[in-house]
């Protein structure tokens, strides 16, 4: 049911690109970590990095607001070394990868610096669909189950960014944090959510109106 409703929001969104007054590529690299939250254990993740990829679209809505989103492909997940704290076990390092498809949705103030030139800050939420995953540790790679108290697909949370327009080029630092649970484990008090430093470029086509 969730997957359902999380492609009919997209296809409503792709919908309203035909009414864009903008239309561009947008491509980038991830930061990408997560964070753990549970007792009985010690878990310090690293970054890893992934990249972004995919189309964006921009709508004037007053004389310096925007509102802007994307379809994008990202690549999420961290290094991890995992240990019981009673010492019970050795530790593990391990890499978790997840490719999701991603609907980031932000208003944008603009600030025009020249006739050509704007410093922009924005925010707002984003919804992510993991694809895929993969867990690897040592030297075994599995793939990532979801559900059936495991890992959960869906992914929401907040972005925060700024940037500059030149022209047609706009480029932007962006920072996602994760509010979903993606932990699928009633049973266990793990809390698990992903957290995103981004450095993109995109190229808008103009103009459709």
């Amino acid at each position: 049911m969730k997957t359902r409703l999380f492609f009919v929001i997209a296809f409503a969104f792709f919908v309203q690109i035909t009414n864009a007054q903008m239309l561009g590529i947008k491509g980038g690299v991830n930061f990408a970590n997560m964070s753990f939250s549970t007792s009985g254990m010690d878990i310090s993740p690293k970054s890893i990095v992934g990249l972004h990829l995919g189309l964006v679209f921009d709508f004037k809505m007053q004389e310096n607001l925007n509102f802007n989103a994307g379809f994008l492909y990202s690549l999420k997940g961290c290094k991890f070394k995992g240990s019981l704290i009673d010492g019970a076990s050795s530790a593990n390092d391990g890499t978790l990868t997840f490719n999701y498809f991603e609907i980031p949705l932000n208003f944008a103030y603009k600030f025009p610096i020249n006739d050509k030139s704007k410093f922009f800050i924005q925010a707002g939420p984003y919804l992510a669909y993991a694809m895929s995953g993969k867990d690897k540790t040592g030297s075994e790679t599995q793939d990532i189950k979801f559900g059936n108290n495991q890992w959960k697909r869906f992914d929401y949370g907040l972005g925060f960014g700024a940037g500059l327009e030149f022209g047609a080029i706009v480029t932007s630092l962006n920072y996602e944090l994760g509010l979903a649970n993606l932990s699928d484990d009633s049973s266990a008090d793990m809390k698990i959510k992903n957290k995103v430093f981004q450095i993109s470029i995109a190229y808008m086509f103009g103009n459709k109106k």
